[in-house]
């Protein structure tokens, strides 16, 4: 098994997968790296439908940034960087995934730990590109996106 987890994880994990079909590959990213900054990356796997699992942790917010608005952040709301609020409407990954051609594409919530667990034994199983879009809380950069708001 292959786990990536970087700027630039799913060329590299397409590129091993197609190297050695034999591996399974998974990818961990943010939705800042995969929609933002990796955006066409994430489109063009879709298509190519290398079998990899693609794990995005969607919680609004470069983190790192500390606390910048991701593509995914809802319009309208405040963050610490964007004071007086973000005017973007916010990214549909799990439409673009679904629209580019991706067989499993779920969108789920760390929150519900059971549910969460079947989707990634389904995941596992799938042949061919797989996203599973998963919220989660932020509680250092993200005060909207709480337990209770997700749940």
């Amino acid at each position: 098994m292959i786990a990536v987890g970087n700027r630039c994880s799913l060329p590299v994990a397409v590129t091993a997968k197609i190297a050695n079909e034999r591996f399974t590959v998974i990818v961990d990213t943010g939705d800042g790296n995969s929609y933002g900054k990796s955006g066409n990356h994430f489109i063009h796997n879709i298509r190519r439908n290398v079998n990899i699992m693609h794990f995005v942790n969607d919680n609004q917010i470069y983190g790192l940034i500390k606390g910048q608005a991701s593509p995914t952040f809802m319009m309208g709301l405040k963050t610490g960087v964007q004071t007086d609020r973000n005017f973007n409407e916010p990214f549909n990954p799990v439409l673009l995934a679904i629209g580019c051609g991706a067989g499993f594409v779920v969108h789920a919530f760390i929150g519900h730990k059971e549910h969460l667990i079947s989707l990634v034994k389904q995941a596992i199983e799938y042949k061919g590109y797989v996203l599973v879009d998963v919220l989660q809380l932020c509680i250092s950069f993200n005060k909207t996106g709480t337990f209770i708001w997700y749940n």
